[in-house]
């Protein structure tokens, strides 16, 4: 065709597409029908008049609506801003009723605290504990009530408040896993707590020189624990009422607007640790000054998280949230390799890889605990207690007895190799799960290469050191992706290093996330239904004290290493399965694939399909 005859034939239709996009009202079907037919135009004129003006022209418009497809794309800066101007707002309105149960059960539970500590008075040192009583007796009679926040360094306070407080916040949300109840036990501890620490010192005649004190972090510090609580509550609100879905479909929902609202908790426990550890120290400050910072603190909380929610929906969101879907069943899923998935999506993908292959997964969480525990302490001439010396003082020890299941300590060399060898056989179990989705086999060469991986992975968390925390959160990303780079393509850390191209952050923020999830479940062995476990075993079991206690470490062994085993499995699958959206991040291998088959036809049975 010559090229006036392509011109004159088709200058209706560009002229209607020109039209079109100028005009204020925009019909999306037709603009995208007219913007496909550009794009054949413009393909055609590629091949038939490369050096002609009509190319130049087509390539023309079409670069007009792409810059009109993406020059609104929202940047991560543009996403971060619309997360808390519309999507955590939202979330909140959306869980008011959470909200409210939170707030009436803390203020209900914190008079029945005040109330407790008036009529009986030891109920403050069994709630705060002898030691603390007595020593803020003791710093009342110096003259200086509140000199415990003046104990520490002002950065070290900070960091170990603002960490204790985020331990605090994430147990109260991860127990709303238990339908809700885990999050409003822990909501009314706290609340009795405060209210008999706050009467405790209306009994010693300083009301308000406490109240000034304890407020200026307490307004936020409080603020997000009940704030957390709510969340918890949201998160098990949907496996307790499913409606017409499933138990599994609904906790999926509801556990990611629960995380929502706890991601908004964060930076108010960050400002609340950096008051304490800077500010509350600071208490020759008039009191008119703190007073109007509290009513301050005060009232940004009530604006943001009551009044805006409010007036946002009034206005109507900027965003639109749907509701609850329902996701595919578990017998209809098919895993999908060449989308690029959000992290969310992989969380829930996880756990349905996990019950399609349950039988086989939990027979290498158990079966590998099983054994490692029984291994170490026959291999071991030391008592139970001095070759694992687990803690539960704090949350701090939670990830210290994490890392002692596989760290080599004083020279019990055989500790990291045989985590390492339960690692192992997890990290097969976990990828295999993925290979069978995939319709792939494993070869000799996939065994031979995931030692290395797993090599890589014991020596992140396999040696406590100063650097240990640094080579969890750098470090490990990589040996967790090389682990199934090299089971998968067998290749080496230049194809780990070429995925990550621009993705590390994305990738290091997953496995934070995976990695806080897990050792939150740590937390349960320090809570009253480990003591009560262990004391039952003291009832039913006659032996000697020491017998007993000798035993109570390989039980409590057992849990652990169950609990570091299924953390192992959510981050092996998890990485597998972040390993497919990098590769088309980087590779577009599925986009490619559906290019180069557009257009192509086969035949069935004689009759032609595209």
């Amino acid at each position: 065709m010559r090229e006036t005859q392509f011109i004159k034939q088709n200058q209706e239709k560009w002229s209607e597409f020109e039209q079109t996009l100028k005009g204020e009202a925009k019909d999306a079907d037709r603009l995208r029908d007219l913007f496909v037919q550009i794009t054949d135009d413009l393909s055609y004129s590629r091949t038939f008049y490369p050096n002609r003006s009509v190319r130049v022209y087509l390539n023309g418009l079409a670069q007009q609506v792409f810059l009109k497809l993406y020059r609104s794309r929202r940047t991560p800066l543009g996403k971060l801003l619309t997360f808390w101007t519309d999507e955590l707002p939202q979330e909140v309105y959306n869980a008011r009723q959470a909200f409210r149960l939170a707030f009436f059960l803390f203020f209900l539970c914190f008079g029945i605290g005040m109330l407790s500590c008036a009529m009986d008075a030891e109920f403050a040192e069994v709630i705060l504990g002898n030691n603390y009583v007595e020593m803020t007796r003791a710093n009342i009679e110096s003259g200086d009530p509140m000199a415990v926040y003046k104990e520490k360094g002002r950065f070290g306070m900070f960091l170990g408040i603002t960490f204790n407080n985020l331990y605090v916040a994430f147990l109260a949300f991860a127990m709303g896993v238990f339908f809700g109840v885990g999050s409003i036990i822990i909501l009314i501890s706290n609340a009795i707590m405060v209210g008999c620490f706050q009467y405790f010192f209306i009994q010693q005649g300083l009301f308000w020189e406490s109240a000034l004190t304890i407020w200026i972090h307490g307004t936020l510090e409080i603020s997000a624990i009940v704030i957390a609580s709510a969340a918890g509550i949201t998160m098990g609100r949907g496996p307790a009422f499913p409606g017409t879905y499933t138990r599994l479909q609904a906790f999926q929902q509801s556990a990611r607007r629960g995380a929502k609202i706890m991601l908004g908790t964060i930076p108010l426990f960050i400002i609340a640790g950096f008051l304490e550890g800077f500010m509350t120290r600071q208490t020759e400050t008039p009191d008119i000054i703190r007073g109007a910072f509290i009513l301050l603190c005060l009232a940004f909380v009530l604006v943001y998280f009551v009044w805006y929610p409010w007036y946002r929906q009034k206005l109507g969101f900027g965003i639109e949230i749907t509701e609850i879907q329902r996701l595919p069943a578990s017998e209809n899923y098919q895993l999908q390799t060449g989308k690029i998935k959000a992290g969310g999506e992989i969380f829930s993908e996880i756990f349905t890889l996990f019950r399609r292959h349950s039988s086989k997964l939990l027979f290498a969480i158990f079966g590998g605990a099983l054994v490692y525990t029984i291994l170490i302490f026959l291999l071991s001439d030391l008592p139970a207690a001095e070759l694992l010396p687990f803690n539960a003082e704090s949350w701090v020890f939670n990830g210290y007895n994490f890392l002692l299941l596989f760290s080599g300590h004083e020279g019990h060399w055989f500790i990291p190799i045989i985590g390492g060898a339960m690692i192992y056989g997890l990290a097969l179990a976990a990828f295999k799960s993925i290979d069978r989705e995939l319709g792939r086999t494993t070869t000799p060469l996939s065994y031979l290469n995931l030692f290395f991986g797993v090599a890589a992975i014991v020596c992140c968390v396999g040696f406590l050191s100063y650097w240990v925390i640094l080579s969890i959160l750098v470090v490990l990303p990589l040996a967790l992706l090389f682990s199934y780079v090299a089971y998968r393509d067998h290749q080496s850390l230049g194809r780990v290093f070429f995925l990550l191209k621009g993705a590390f952050w994305r990738t290091a923020g997953m496995s934070v996330l995976l990695l806080v999830l897990g050792l939150t479940l740590f937390s349960l062995t320090n809570t009253v239904v480990a003591e009560l476990l262990f004391k039952m075993i003291n009832w039913l079991v006659a032996a000697e004290q020491v017998a007993l206690d000798e035993w109570s470490v390989w039980i409590n062994t057992f849990l652990l290493a169950s609990i570091a085993n299924f953390i192992w499995v959510i981050l092996l699958l998890g990485f597998g399965l972040h390993y497919y959206s990098l590769r088309e991040i980087n590779e577009a291998t599925d986009l490619r694939e559906k290019i180069t088959n557009i257009g192509q036809s086969s035949r069935i049975r004689g009759l032609e399909r595209e």
